[in-house]
Order: structure tokens, then C-alpha cells, then sequence
């Protein structure tokens, strides 16, 4: 009888999360007053900007707000959109059966997803399109017209 190696878990990636907002997408979003969980590779138009190791949970928020969270726990992000007293956006991962989702939905939120899967820039990689479907989240702040044509929107 052999005994069972216990499974090797590889380590996380620090950068794993770091998937950055495409290009065009950043632009056709417009200004945002704050984005609490950017980086330096950033393309998002922003008065200011919180980066690693800043908390931006813990940080002040006022004015308009985009958050492009960390996929791998999105959930204290849409608690604190869901508390934000201004116009905000969220760029996530769609997934409707989770917790975190239903957070926004609770709240108010409009939502729609994209049409096609989107290309995200990371860390010391190629662009990658998505394995997963992505959903743009807002509240207090309509999609400029070049953002609706790329999402499932009634019109």
C-alpha cells in the first residue's frame, strides 16, 4: 500500500487579479472621480486613483466611482458600491448566481452584459480575451452611447 502525497497547491499569483480594463473600453467610459482598486498600467480616466498596497475599501470615497474589482472576491467591493452615495460603475465578471451579484441587484443597480467576451490587459502578458462573459454594473450613471452599442441593451 502506498501512502497519499497530500496535493501541491501552487501559489497565487499576485497579478492573477490584476487584469486591467481594456483600452476602449477605459475611454469610452469617460472621467470617474476615483477608482478605489486601480494600478499603474490603468487606462480609466480618473481624478484619483488608489493602487496596492493603499486599501481602497478603506479609503474615502466620494464622487463618481469606477471599480474594475479583484474577480477572485468581488463581494467587499460591491458592499461598499452598494453603500456609495454617487454615481458609480462596476466592471465584473458576469456570474448571477453569486452573492456578491445579487448584492448590486439589491441595491438598485442596472446591469448589462457585454455583447462579445472582452480583452484584458495583465501584468508582463499578452492581452487575453476572457474565458468568462463580462457585465458592466452602475448606479446614479448612464452608458455613453459608445458603451450601450457594446452591450445587451433594449434600446
Amino acid at each position: 500500500m502506498t501512502s497519499q502525497q497530500p496535493a501541491i497547491r501552487k501559489r497565487k499569483d499576485p497579478a492573477s487579479d490584476e487584469w486591467c480594463t481594456p483600452r476602449d473600453l477605459a475611454l469610452d467610459l469617460g472621467t470617474f472621480d476615483l477608482d478605489p482598486c486601480s494600478n499603474d498600467r490603468s487606462h480609466v480616466r480618473t481624478e484619483r486613483r488608489i493602487c496596492l498596497p493603499e486599501n481602497g475599501l478603506v479609503a474615502e470615497w466620494s464622487g463618481s466611482v469606477f471599480v474594475n474589482p479583484p474577480y477572485s472576491n468581488p463581494m467587499p467591493w460591491c458592499q461598499r458600491l452598494a453603500l456609495h452615495r454617487g454615481p458609480w460603475v462596476a466592471l465584473l465578471k458576469l456570474d448571477p448566481t453569486t452573492k456578491w451579484f445579487a448584492e448590486l441587484v439589491r441595491c438598485g443597480a442596472s446591469h448589462a452584459a457585454f455583447r462579445k467576451r472582452l480583452s484584458f490587459e495583465r501584468p508582463g502578458k499578452k492581452p487575453m480575451t476572457a474565458n468568462f462573459p463580462s457585465v458592466l454594473a452602475w448606479h446614479w450613471w448612464t452608458p455613453p452611447t459608445a458603451i450601450a452599442e457594446r452591450l445587451w441593451l433594449l434600446r
